[in-house]
């Protein structure tokens, strides 16, 4: 780990501070980049990172220079930004944190300032690289909830909204309307959004907002829809697009995912003078990519289903499969991890496993509700090391985190 990462680190201690007034003066100091690029902002319970990969990749059969700014990483710290896929070196991440760090050493004597944290510096070095490298378009993806978040001082040219489901219900609030009222935050004025599954008392706070801003909302089933051709395969309705397209990514929820993706590249193609073109799309399509989202690694299945609601797609993926489903399991203590082991407990033929990892909000085994349902692995090492049955299923999931760890455990 470089001297540079190793300082952003140390503004974790600030922890997640929501507010918009550090960051803003960070970015004037650095000339505000964020205003000089063309951006697409995505927020969303679940399904941000896959839809920022079905969307990167499109974009870039199209030869355009795409920047995306994604959290958390999986493979390596630098993959949080990154250009058509290839990650921000370390010497240009020394060279950014230079320039910057002068500036939050100065704004930490100032009581008003003092305190950024290591996901805002990351949001700045974000918009200051992708102005850098004269990007043609940057995805950028919420960190947390939206209105607050510091990935909100832009103005893209379209936002959007993948899911709405309970999380982070410390800083966003109990309800569903709550969350959806602090991802609505992302909408600007006369800026479209897309909206993906999201339920009637989510999209209610959705329109009300995007009325509020005039904002034209796309929404699926109403304005573009599709429906599963075969595994992995969809067919995809708009005014624009109608054909059959493969999926690289599996799973049956990143067919949402891909159609919230069509649905957003429809409107930047108009935005670009982009001819729509299937071929180049199926092509952007065929290369998508996103680890530890139902990713095969030997025999394990590796999907960082986070929260209850990415739990309950995860389960709809298994619940009927006739094979016995081997599940490890672990979470981070801010999560409803005792709903989520409910919820696994759900598929049939399930064996599930509950562990912990090295990270400091992981979750305590003593904290786990034993029953004759759950087995404690104290070392997930030793887990993903026994001998397993070609005829089983092996599935890895929760954290992503942990995930991160297990992933780099397994390619090893």
């Amino acid at each position: 780990m470089t001297a540079s990462i190793d300082w952003i680190h140390s503004r974790l201690k600030f922890g997640a501070r929501p507010g918009l007034t550090r960051i803003e003066y960070l970015l004037k100091r650095l000339g505000n980049p964020e205003k000089k690029l063309k951006m697409v902002h995505i927020a969303g319970t679940n399904g941000k990172g896959s839809t920022v990969a079905f969307l990167r990749q499109i974009l870039m059969a199209y030869d355009l220079k795409v920047g995306t700014f994604t959290s958390p990483y999986i493979e390596s710290f630098n993959e949080r930004i990154a250009i058509n896929g290839q990650f921000i070196s370390n010497a240009e991440l020394d060279q950014i944190v230079e320039t910057i760090r002068q500036i939050v050493e100065e704004m930490d004597q100032n009581e008003l300032l003092a305190g950024i944290t290591e996901f805002e510096v990351l949001t700045a070095i974000g918009f200051y690289y992708f102005k850098n490298e004269a990007v043609d378009i940057a995805i950028i993806e919420v960190g947390l909830g939206g209105l607050l978040d510091s990935t909100n001082v832009i103005t893209p040219l379209i936002s959007v909204i993948t899911t709405i489901g309970l999380d982070h219900q410390d800083i966003l609030g109990d309800s569903i309307e709550s969350i959806a009222f602090q991802k609505a935050g992302i909408i600007k004025k006369l800026r479209p959004v897309v909206i993906g599954q999201i339920t009637d008392e989510a999209k209610s706070v959705i329109k009300e907002v995007a009325d509020e801003n005039q904002s034209h909302v796309i929404e699926m089933s109403l304005d573009y829809r599709f429906t599963p051709k075969a595994k992995q395969e969809i067919s995809y309705y708009s005014p624009k697009i109608t054909a059959d397209f493969r999926l690289a990514l599996s799973g049956s929820y990143q067919m949402d995912n891909a159609a919230v993706a069509l649905a957003t590249f429809e409107f930047i193609a108009s935005e670009l003078e982009l001819l729509i073109d299937n071929q180049k799309i199926q092509s952007g399509l065929n290369n998508a990519y996103w680890p530890a989202r139902m990713e095969k690694i030997g025999d394990f299945i590796l999907d960082g289903a986070h929260n209850p609601h990415a739990i309950r797609r995860l389960v709809d993926e298994f619940k009927t499969d006739s094979r016995q489903v081997h599940i490890l399991f672990s979470a981070i203590q801010t999560k409803d991890y005792q709903q989520m082991i409910r919820q696994l407990l759900s598929i049939s033929n399930v064996d599930l496993s509950v562990t912990t990892f090295d990270y400091p909000n992981a979750i305590e085994l003593t904290q786990i509700e034993l029953t004759d349902e759950v087995r404690i692995i104290k070392d997930w090492h030793q887990y993903i090391a026994q001998p397993r049955t070609k005829e089983d299923l092996y599935l890895i999931t929760g954290s992503l985190y942990f995930l991160s760890q297990v992933r780099a455990a397994l390619l090893e």
